[in-house]
């Protein structure tokens, strides 16, 4: 989906909420470089125009991963919610082990500062509103599937895709899962480095292998990957992508094994489904 003039004014306000966050004496230089960058940004997915402008902002303030403190807070907290989610799961049997663990998984997409909505742990909702729960068709791919390709989101969201990760081995031992990552920093997305650096996250590789995307758009955009991993992305037999800057870039790509699991966090995106502002979704991108 292309970016329309809310994006727009949400990318200028997400620039204006980081600088908050991390004051810099060049503020009003960078917010004029914005405007200028989102001028001439071409017609496409939100995330491409994102890039640069993300590119300027490190570039002035002399820090690559500016967010970089916010992701290792997010990290370790999230790293304490999914502790008791784990004791919480070991009451549900296989039957409904996939349908929690994924519920789960969508739950750490509350996580994000690069969205409309403010988000703080000091008010993270528990709750989940599906308006789509498309697990029937997602449990009849599985049982064909050999290669599953899960496209990650934010850091400190890969605990609780970790969950999920985890319990689709129980079920399925001979599923391979490629979790893909960031290549390089951009707002609060998990990085390679992020994943394989931080003991927090590092367990996971014991059920997936990591694979670095060497991309740094804040969602998998296809047509800009390089052909590796545009080879993956072709020959995985399933494909789940976390998160609304993922549905972003791929909703356009109607394929029966793509499927998408995030959270309603903008107005853009409501108004594109017809499906009120925070409700969850888990949807199967066929035609």
């Amino acid at each position: 989906m292309n970016a329309t003039q809310k994006c727009h004014e949400c990318i200028y306000n997400q620039i204006k909420n980081t600088l908050q966050l991390f004051p810099h004496q060049e503020e009003q230089k960078i917010l004029q470089q914005t405007s200028l960058l989102l001028r001439q940004s071409p017609s496409c997915p939100p995330p491409k125009i994102a890039y640069p402008i993300y590119k300027n902002l490190a570039k002035i303030t002399k820090k690559e991963d500016i967010y970089a403190p916010i992701k290792e807070s997010c990290i370790k907290k999230a790293y304490e919610i999914t502790q008791e989610l784990r004791k919480k799961l070991q009451q549900y049997t296989q039957t409904n082990l996939l349908e929690e663990s994924i519920k789960i998984a969508a739950l750490g997409n509350v996580i994000d500062y690069g969205s409309q909505t403010q988000f703080s742990f000091d008010n993270f909702d528990s709750k989940l509103d599906f308006a789509i729960f498309d697990l029937p068709n997602f449990q009849e791919r599985l049982q064909n599937t050999s290669t599953l390709l899960y496209l990650a989101d934010n850091a400190g969201e890969n605990l609780f895709d970790a969950i999920l990760i985890e319990n689709l081995k129980k079920l399925y031992p001979s599923l391979n899962i490629l979790y893909l990552t960031r290549g390089k920093p951009i707002i609060n997305d998990l990085t390679f480095k992020d994943i394989t650096e931080n003991p927090l996250c590092t367990p996971i590789a014991q059920f997936c292998t990591p694979i670095d995307s060497t991309m740094q758009t804040p969602g998998f955009l296809y047509e800009d990957a390089p052909q590796h991993i545009q080879q993956l992305f072709n020959q995985a037999d399933l494909i789940l992508a976390k998160g609304m800057g993922n549905f972003e870039c791929l909703e356009s790509h109607k394929k029966d094994n793509l499927f998408f699991l995030f959270k309603i966090k903008c107005q853009v995106v409501s108004d594109f489904l017809k499906i009120p502002l925070g409700k969850m979704i888990f949807k199967q991108n066929k035609a």
